[in-house]
């Protein structure tokens, strides 16, 4: 139980409706306990996370849009950061449901 975070990754997948969105893989789940502030930090930079956040500040070939490596159905979420929250994407796609953007195109229920 808990956050699990995610990271923005070079791999690009073309979903049904024929958008491209960048993959988004596991990283690492963080620690909410009293002084993990360190631990959460190396898994950061561990990770790749780092590198990701870096990837969406400079690379002309992020498409602002990621979705997650293994679903049965594909819905691109747009992001501005390398890193996210799988508790922040849900709500994202949430949102995008209740607003019937992408949502209804690709099927969310």
């Amino acid at each position: 139980m808990g956050d699990y975070t995610y990271k923005v990754t070079a791999k690009k997948r073309k979903l049904n409706d024929g958008t491209i969105a960048n993959v988004a893989v596991f990283a690492y789940k963080p620690s909410f306990m009293c002084g993990s502030e360190s631990y959460n930090n190396r898994m950061h930079f561990e990770t790749g996370c780092y590198n990701a956040e870096r990837y969406v500040d400079n690379s002309p070939n992020f498409t602002g849009l990621a979705v997650y490596e293994h679903e049965e159905f594909q819905v691109a979420v747009p992001v501005s950061s390398g890193t996210f929250t799988d508790a922040w994407f849900d709500m994202r796609l949430y949102e995008m449901k209740n607003e019937g953007n992408q949502g209804e195109q690709n099927d969310i229920k």
